[in-house]
């Protein structure tokens, strides 16, 4: 395994947290030759008087290959469940047991690893005896508490189904601290077109601002405190409820202004909503006064709209401001 064979993993490189082995493709592309070298000695009548040393070394070159497969399968898991139960306080306060358990494992991983570099041998540290029943136990635990963690995340994802929109890894990183703006980098996949959240405050949400840097704020404000999975679901109701009301808003007063006033006014989702309303209402307005003789009806429809569409021409055509 040494020199190029392992690496410090996080923390000082004197000092690490823990050694891992580095992917060695020399080593298993040793192995694979060496082992057709022996099948082919094998098979040889010359090989008789060293038989019983050739089916050795061709068990010792399987138990290396086999033990370093389960290995490296151990070592990712401990890598993933490591940066999760070691760098976060927090995934530990909620999850105490399965913390426990990964400790346990988490020293006996260290001591294997550190026996391992200080014995920088392949053949001592691959077929020592129960070396691949010791991994799989280890691989085994380290599966329970990524089931356990699972399901944990799965409660999350229950209590605010808007979660299952992200990641496990994602979501982690939001449960992971007491930070309520650690929701922001992943509100785009969270909410349509939501960039992120309005804080007043540290805790205090206030309101939304969208991809194109369009805000609306929320009618009552919403307090990041408790669990992230309740405070965001109140984040969600607080923002249909706000956008019901402005859309209501903007529908009423659709009429009392000037068209092209009344469309800079709102956030575009409440203007394309009022505006199909108003369209709805207005072609229906137009085939009643057809219905009851009015030839041009749908003659002075078409000429409004044409007249609307070409406002909303001329006006995108003018020189905009940056938002």
């Amino acid at each position: 395994f040494m020199p190029n064979g392992m690496r410090p993993y996080k923390g000082d490189p004197q000092n690490p947290r823990a050694y891992v082995l580095m992917p060695n493709e020399e080593m298993k592309q040793m192995l694979e030759d060496h082992v057709l070298t022996l099948q082919s000695m094998s098979s040889s009548k010359y090989a008789v008087k060293l038989l019983d040393t050739i089916k050795r070394w061709e068990r010792n070159l399987s138990t290396v290959s086999e033990v370093t497969d389960a290995w490296m399968v151990m070592q990712r898991k401990w890598m993933y469940l490591e940066s999760i139960f070691l760098d976060s306080d927090d995934i530990r306060l909620q999850l105490p047991e399965e913390a426990k358990k990964f400790d346990r494992a988490d020293k006996a991983f260290k001591k294997i690893m550190q026996t391992t570099r200080d014995q920088p041998y392949v053949l001592s540290a691959c077929c020592q005896d129960g070396r691949l029943e010791e991994f799989k136990s280890l691989t085994a635990e380290f599966d329970r508490i990524q089931k356990s963690l699972t399901d944990y995340l799965d409660t999350k994802r229950s209590a605010f189904p808007r979660f299952y929109l992200i990641s496990d890894d994602e979501l982690l990183s939001i449960l992971g601290t007491s930070d309520p703006k650690a929701v922001q980098p992943h509100m785009l996949k969270l909410f349509d077109n939501c960039k992120e959240l309005e804080f007043q405050r540290d805790r205090v949400v206030v309101g939304m601002y969208s991809d194109e840097n369009e805000h609306f704020r929320f009618h009552q404000p919403v307090r990041a405190e408790g669990a992230v999975e309740d405070w965001m679901r109140n984040v969600d109701e607080a923002m249909q409820d706000s956008l019901q009301r402005i859309s209501k808003n903007g529908v009423y007063h659709y009429a009392t202004k000037e068209r092209m006033q009344w469309l800079q006014e709102y956030i575009g989702m409440v203007a394309i909503l009022g505006t199909q309303i108003w369209w709805t209402w207005s072609v229906e307005d137009a085939f009643r006064k057809v219905s009851e003789g009015d030839k041009n009806g749908m003659k002075s429809e078409l000429k409004k709209e044409s007249s609307q569409v070409n406002d909303l021409v001329d006006f995108v055509l003018q020189p905009v401001d940056r938002l």
